[in-house]
């Protein structure tokens, strides 16, 4: 596929990769203003405003698309049997999987999650509205962890979907270097489904101390 024309779209291309490559502080705002071949080294600035903007943007860019899967699957699923964890986790999974999928060998947004994801406020207005949608599935999955109490169930929640987006970035890092193909990724995102869902439902520790 032939980079983006229109200097933004660039920008937020280069970025993704770059900071999929070597993280947010890994990389300078001129460096990306460089590959993506913008002879001014404040595009970033001019365009975005700054590094955490351009982090967002990125976010915000590709949450929309796939969280608009994510919304459709949900109300779906709302309307028939309660799903049960592993429904839930697949849908959260399935949807960034099929991205990974759609972008091929060069794909770089899981790993571009895995790097971020830990520094960006998702209440934030520019991303609010895409991750509403992740909110909602956090509370359907709260519904099966009644053995936990809130503060530990939010926790594990959100350390098994980390876990389960960090696994996939695992495995388009390896496809990106030729170590696994297309083929591999439907068993990939089962095996992620299964042991994140049994990982969310796993005894309190707390309570074994």
């Amino acid at each position: 596929m032939p980079p983006p024309t229109d200097p933004r779209e660039a920008l937020i291309a280069v970025a993704e990769r770059l900071f999929a490559e070597h993280g947010p502080d890994g990389v300078s705002l001129r460096d990306i203003a460089r590959a993506a071949g913008q002879r001014n080294n404040s595009a970033v600035q001019y365009h975005f405003g700054g590094r955490d903007q351009l982090v967002a943007e990125v976010f915000r860019r590709r949450m929309t698309e796939i969280n608009a899967v994510r919304v459709a699957r949900l109300d779906d699923a709302e309307a028939g049997p309660d799903p049960d964890l592993a429904d839930l986790v697949t849908l959260v999974l399935e949807p960034l999987a099929d991205h990974v999928r759609r972008a091929g060998s060069g794909s770089t947004y899981a790993q571009f999650m895995v790097r971020t994801m830990t520094t960006v406020d998702f209440r934030q207005s520019l991303l609010a509205e895409a991750n509403e949608v992740q909110v909602r599935i956090g509370e359907r999955m709260r519904r099966h962890l009644a053995h936990l109490d809130d503060a530990t169930a939010r926790r594990r929640i959100e350390l098994g979907l980390e876990m389960a987006v960090g696994a996939l970035a695992a495995f388009e890092r390896r496809w990106n270097i030729g170590a696994v193909d297309e083929g591999d990724l439907p068993e990939t995102v089962a095996e992620i489904v299964a042991m994140t869902a049994a990982g969310l439902q796993a005894p309190d520790v707390s309570s074994a101390r």
